[in-house]
């Protein structure tokens, strides 16, 4: 298990105080935003990654921009535009030499029949501009609200297919997701998706709402996933939204769940 995770979520925009804490934790990678590139791109420079990575030899993976984006939407210049944006993400993350991007699918506002053909076609469009990426692009579940386009590792693993993608488990998103569809289990998304699967978000919730709680903190139990963290290759990022407190005690409890040291 390759642990690391998202500062931003933690709430930590200083990058330098981010790379010690994981180096402390011995943690392998960080996880950067390509969204607070976008909006603030000096306080995640590429030449300031290439150094710190070089300082801590760390590595590092990339969360594609979320952040008023819809790679599904019905107009056609939000859709251009939300791929624009995740082209330059990519790049950026290419800059980086970033291990994967994170990337969410897409939201669809309008459900009716016709409106869901433009909807799938507009994915299927932006899904096939992206295709041959020099960074491998992890479609991550999402399903948190009804407007989230996709429903269920089935819609997931069978868009990920067709456009030669990997995958990123959330495992608070199924979480949530579960409280509504109960096939849409954690377990039901690693078993469904497979050997696609090369990354993880870790954080724990209620069942209700993401609330990005330390992993021991919610109503998720980790244990049943003890050999399958204990043994996945990939890597695993705790998105905690707890700040640093919060970092420090899932990586104890992720450790403690899998037996490994630090």
């Amino acid at each position: 298990m390759r642990l690391g995770f998202s500062p931003l979520t933690a709430r930590m925009l200083d990058l330098d105080a981010a790379f010690a804490l994981a180096q402390e934790l011995e943690m392998e990678f960080v996880e950067l935003s390509a969204d607070l590139y976008e909006i603030v791109p000096a306080m995640q420079g590429p030449e300031q990654v290439r150094e710190l990575k070089r300082a801590t030899g760390l590595d590092v993976t990339v969360h594609l921009s979320y952040i008023d984006l819809n790679l599904a939407s019905l107009v056609p210049m939000a859709r251009r535009a939300s791929l624009e944006r995740t082209q330059r993400g990519l790049e950026f993350a290419h800059d980086v030499s970033a291990l994967c991007g994170v990337l969410h699918s897409g939201l669809h506002y309008l459900r009716h029949p016709q409106a869901d053909a433009l909807a799938a076609a507009a994915l299927e469009e932006s899904m096939g501009e992206l295709e041959g990426s020099s960074i491998p692009i992890t479609l991550e579940n999402l399903a948190l609200t009804p407007n989230d386009y996709l429903r269920g590792p089935e819609e997931l693993d069978a868009l990920t297919r067709r456009h030669g993608m990997r995958n990123c488990v959330d495992f608070g998103h199924a979480h949530v997701e579960s409280h509504v569809d109960e096939r849409a289990s954690i377990q039901a998304y690693l078993d469904t998706l497979g050997t696609n699967v090369v990354h993880l978000h870790l954080h724990n919730n209620h069942g209700q709402l993401d609330e990005h709680l330390a992993t021991d903190a919610g109503s998720i139990d980790y244990a049943p996933f003890r050999e399958y963290l204990a043994t996945f290759a990939g890597t695993v990022c705790l998105e905690i939204g707890t700040e640093e407190a919060g970092v420090r005690a899932s990586v104890a409890h992720m450790r403690s769940i899998t037996g490994s040291a630090a």
